[in-house]
């Protein structure tokens, strides 16, 4: 039997705006991840705990959506989106990344 995936479909990802003194500024928008692949975004992080994330399903085969997953299994098991998290019984807290994204 096949271990069961986490599948995160939204992120995070860096965009950047016009400040009001001039210049730029990095801000951190909410995407689907299909939308976010198709706009070329390239800077990506979880959305819940601001963790670092890999992108997958992304081989444009029919039928296929892309997604991330956490690279750490440790911010996997503490994220309230992550799927370890909210299959766990043992009364665990959500948290930020150790080694949020910033």
């Amino acid at each position: 039997m096949a271990a069961e995936r986490e599948k995160m479909y939204e992120c995070e990802v860096r965009r950047r705006r016009v400040k009001v003194g001039g210049g730029y500024e990095p801000f951190w928008k909410v995407k689907n991840v299909a939308v976010a692949m198709s706009d070329s975004d390239t800077e990506f992080r979880c959305k819940d705990c601001q963790g670092e994330v890999k992108i997958l399903g992304r081989t444009g085969k029919p039928g296929t959506v892309p997604y991330v997953e956490h690279k750490s299994a440790i911010d996997a098991e503490f994220c309230s989106g992550g799927m370890v998290f909210q299959k766990a019984t043992d009364g665990r807290e959500a948290r930020v990344s150790e080694r949020p994204v910033r």
